[in-house]
């Protein structure tokens, strides 16, 4: 097998196990829930771990650049993360009332090596296979992701409701769910072990302030990147804001069970799965660029659907709206980034930027829930919508003269 084939066998299988990981991670909502959160646990769950990733992205990406073994550090980091579900698990030890803070604590704490794992992928995705390749390498290791993503989430959505139907503690089946988890990210972690690629060498280690400084100061000198990170963060604004809104929807307005939310993701994740091979398609043919300012616009929908939404059967529909674009976005997005990216110092310019997204989601979930509590859900999902609206139409304005994208500058 060919060096193309073999790494891309074992980012797919890392990308399988890890994608098992998020749909894990996914039920942290419901989790917290059973554990009595509130409003405010709710917004917390989403701005705190943005909080602490800005302390981090920074820092994480100057240790990824100037390591001697990128690839073993950055799965050293994904280790850390994973290792945090173990602590889930021990939350219901602590007294009730530090329950659902201790684990928004946790959430929060473990996205310090989680946002480090993200970049370091993103790096080593560069690093592994070619950049004019990405497009159709990372869409196909999506399209099996999604497969995964359904079956998983539709099997741990019946195994969270095994107590309605027989005589278990709730709190059991999410402590085995967790340490189960635990298990599935060491193994991920091995696969992504056996990528075979020359490494790039280590770059000199600098004091974080000048090369930052430095950094900074290179930044005229790439416009396409100063384009991108100031045209997509407003879409991320309202993209962030209906986070905590979609949980609270479907919990408190809808009353939705662990069941429930999953069916809600499962088909979301059928129609990405069903999605995701035209849309890059169309941006080979078209251009990423015209297809993620698309697939932005559909992404708009989704606050507006779930505000029009009375029932759950209702939501469940509408998720074939609400999916369609996610996954031609959520793709493009991340290839863009790498394509937009210095290739110098790439892993501490896309450090940059998700640092950037990292501090408006600090504080735009509280936004939304501040505009729930002012007004109405109704009028936060409408808003997070309207502003996912501008920021896909300022972002295809914003592009609309540039030649395609194909390689790093």
């Amino acid at each position: 097998m060919d060096r193309l084939g073999h790494n891309n066998r074992y980012n797919i299988i890392g990308g399988l196990l890890g994608t098992f990981v998020a749909s894990s991670a996914g039920y942290l909502g419901t989790y917290l829930k059973v554990l009595g959160g509130n409003d405010f646990h709710f917004a917390l769950l989403n701005a705190f771990p943005s909080m602490i990733a800005v302390l981090v992205l920074i820092p994480g990406a100057i240790i990824i650049d100037s390591t001697k073994n990128k690839l073993r550090t950055t799965l050293l980091i994904c280790f850390l993360s994973r290792a945090f579900f173990l602590l889930y698990a021990l939350v219901p030890f602590l007294p009730r009332e530090f329950h659902a803070i201790s684990l928004v604590a946790l959430m929060g704490l473990r996205n310090a090596p989680e946002a480090v794992w993200g970049i370091g992928y993103q790096s080593l995705m560069a690093d592994v296979f070619p950049i004019d390749k990405l497009n159709s390498i990372i869409g196909s290791r999506n399209r099996f992701n999604s497969i995964l993503t359904i079956g998983a989430t539709f099997i741990l959505g019946m195994f969270l409701t095994l107590n309605e139907s027989f005589p278990i503690d709730i709190i059991l089946l999410y402590k085995i769910l967790f340490i189960f988890t635990f298990v599935v990210g060491v193994i991920e972690i091995i696969q992504y072990k056996n990528f075979a690629f020359e490494a790039n060498p280590p770059q000199r280690s600098e004091h974080l302030g000048k090369k930052l400084l430095g950094i900074i100061k290179t930044l005229p000198e790439h416009p396409k990147y100063i384009k991108y990170c100031s045209t997509v963060i407003i879409f991320y604004l309202g993209w962030q804001m209906a986070w905590p809104l979609y949980n609270l929807y479907q919990l408190d307005v809808l009353n939705a069970n662990a069941a429930w939310v999953g069916y809600l993701n499962i088909t979301s994740t059928i129609v990405q799965f069903l999605t995701i091979n035209m849309w890059m398609k169309l941006a080979d043919k078209l251009g990423s660029r015209v297809i993620l300012g698309v697939c932005m616009s559909l992404m708009a929908l989704s606050p507006f659907v779930y505000a029009l939404s009375s029932t759950l059967p209702m939501l469940l529909a509408m998720q074939l709206i609400i999916g369609s674009g996610m996954s031609g976005a959520t793709t493009l997005l991340f290839n863009e980034l790498i394509c937009v990216s210095p290739e110098k110092n790439r892993t501490l310019y896309i450090s940059l930027f998700t640092c950037l997204t990292q501090i408006t989601s600090s504080f735009m979930p509280f936004i939304g829930t501040y505009i729930k509590g002012t007004f109405s859900i109704h009028m936060a999902l409408y808003i997070s919508s309207a502003i996912r609206f501008l920021g896909a139409g300022i972002f295809l304005w914003a592009f609309r003269k540039e030649r395609q994208c194909q390689d790093q500058e």
